[in-house]
């Protein structure tokens, strides 16, 4: 004979990165008799949309209480310090013509809780760290797009506030909401709501190899705009701009937008910089030559066609974009990421052919100084030996002192002198051609260059660089060039062995980003069965799907 089962505790928990909102855990002893499958909980009367289903702990995707099992049912709850809550439980035995209802009174500890109620709703985001490297103001981008209704002013009301994963304690962190905007329709239904999407940064602290909670907090239209402060300074108007943090301090040219030259701080106090030639530029590329016109560079553009700059206490933007001067089959894009405590520079580019285009050289992945700090080259190879090289120790252009493959992880100029080094690191190659075939590479690969000055830079084609230069090769419209780097001054380690240590590190937390989950609570608009969605051909998607 059974019985119903019975609540025999509640538990209550700060988010968790299993469990990653307020919640608590109710546990229920069940019969060796009979299952129960969870039909509907409620806390205080009110219909709890978000609750999951654990027999000995494991996840049952069913929301069934097994037989002679111990079960826990965690239920989304926004609890506070001594805050009663009731919890109801309806439970449908096997064969059972009503569910039985479980009920219990409970009150949450007298400290913990909801970070602050003046914010209505939050947005959950587990963060999990795979490499076994300790991350620390790991910046982190997220998408948060709830219903219109919910929010008021993003950038205003947005607050980031981390979990500690042991002891629960919350901590505000310097975030950056941007790029809001809302989607409307004056006939919201089953398959549509009014949303506000917006981006929100911040910077994570999260252990080696662990996972870690925060909780970006949104719905209070009275609260007061942040007033966050860090270490990332941006002064100027325009094009022009200076732009620094604890690590170095970066300037832009007025006319185009490029890097006009970078002083590394960090105890050597470095300024490098090139001055030696066209606009004195040291970040050139993307850039074509397709003779008989002139030799081009996105560090030309006076000014470019489009700009934008994006300011804040997490990052600076700066982005340009639109038709290359003399090259109306070329349209590239360029953009900036500084953030505050991090000692690196994200730059992604793209050049779309929208014609064809029949060209000497299309290059990109560039960096160019003069010799007053640098005296040495180095580079990982896909392979990850690591070589280096004296500058002038390799041909003098126009041949090239070095060559390497275009995935080279990372190069780095370097001076035992002057201590430090300027490292560029390779994170995102792609090529693609939306039309007429594959995307056209002339032997591809990156090169070092000295003369008055010295330079690196991945080609794509490149017959100018090679023993029959007047060749034009035709690179094929709908082509797209694709790359992301990371530029990076960094201290030289102490021995041969650690000489390059810091861009190493670098290098492999950018390559292995954290692993980035979110999760939202179920708003009661949400239909109660799946809307299937509005297909262009009838096709049947639950035909085989298990019984609910």
């Amino acid at each position: 004979m059974s019985t119903n089962p019975s609540i025999e505790w509640i538990r209550y928990s700060f988010p968790t990165p299993a469990n990653p909102c307020y919640h608590l855990a109710a546990a229920v002893r069940v019969d060796p008799g009979t299952d129960y499958k969870v039909r509907e909980v409620r806390i205080n009367g009110r219909r709890v949309r978000d609750f999951w289903v654990f027999n000995d702990n494991v996840w049952h995707k069913l929301h069934v209480m097994q037989r002679g099992r111990l079960a826990k049912v965690v239920i989304h709850c926004d609890w506070q310090p001594d805050s009663g809550h009731a919890v109801e439980i309806d439970a449908e035995a096997d064969g059972a013509s009503r569910p039985a209802t479980l009920k219990a009174e409970s009150t949450a500890p007298s400290f913990g809780g909801y970070w602050d109620t003046a914010w209505r709703y939050y947005m959950s985001v587990v963060l999990r760290e795979n490499s076994g490297l300790a991350r620390d103001n790991e910046p982190v981008h997220v998408t948060l797009a709830p219903y219109a209704d919910r929010i008021t002013d993003p950038e205003r009301e947005v607050r980031v506030v981390g979990v500690d994963p042991l002891s629960g304690a919350h901590t505000e962190v310097p975030s950056q909401t941007y790029d809001a905007s809302t989607w409307t329709t004056d006939t919201p239904d089953e398959y549509c709501q009014n949303t506000t999407t917006c981006e929100v940064a911040f910077l994570a602290d999260v252990a080696a190899g662990q996972e870690k909670v925060y909780l970006v907090f949104y719905g209070n239209p009275d609260a007061p705009a942040p007033r966050y402060q860090t270490d990332l300074s941006v002064s100027g108007q325009g094009l022009e701009l200076d732009i620094a943090n604890s690590f170095y301090r970066m300037h832009t040219q007025p006319t185009g937008g490029a890097i006009d030259e970078i002083h590394m701080k960090m105890g050597v106090n470095a300024l490098f910089e090139h001055r030696l030639e066209t606009n004195g530029a040291v970040q050139w590329n993307p850039g074509v030559y397709a003779p008989r016109r002139p030799w081009i560079h996105s560090s030309d553009w006076n000014p470019p066609p489009h700009a934008r700059n994006l300011t804040g206490p997490v990052f600076c933007l700066t982005q340009r974009w639109g038709v290359f001067p003399e090259y109306p089959e070329i349209e590239v894009s360029i953009t900036y990421l500084l953030y505050a405590y991090n000692p690196y520079l994200m730059f992604t580019s793209t050049m779309d052919v929208v014609d064809d285009l029949h060209c000497v050289a299309l290059r990109n992945g560039e960096f160019v100084f003069n010799h007053a700090v640098f005296d040495e080259f180095a580079w990982k190879s896909p392979a990850g030996d690591i070589g280096s090289m004296v500058i002038k120790s390799g041909p003098r252009h126009p041949r090239h002192a070095q060559r390497l493959e275009p995935d080279t992880p990372w190069v780095a100029y370097y001076s035992r002198e002057h201590d430090c080094g300027f490292g560029g690191m390779t994170l995102n190659l792609s090529e693609m051609r939306r039309s007429d075939g594959l995307p056209r590479q002339d032997y591809p690969y990156i090169y070092l260059a000295w003369g008055p000055w010295t330079y690196f830079s991945r080609v794509y084609t490149y017959a100018f660089g090679s023993n029959n230069p007047q060749r034009m090769i035709k690179v094929g419209k709908d082509s797209t060039y694709h790359e992301q780097m990371a530029f990076m001054p960094f201290q030289l380690g102490a021995t041969d062995r650690d000489r390059f240590s810091q861009l190493e590190e670098r290098y492999a937390r950018l390559s292995d980003p954290l692993d980035i989950r979110t999760a939202m609570d179920t708003d009661d608009r949400v239909p109660e069965e799946w809307v299937p969605p509005i297909l262009t051909a009838a096709f049947e998607e639950m035909d085989d799907a298990e019984d609910v």
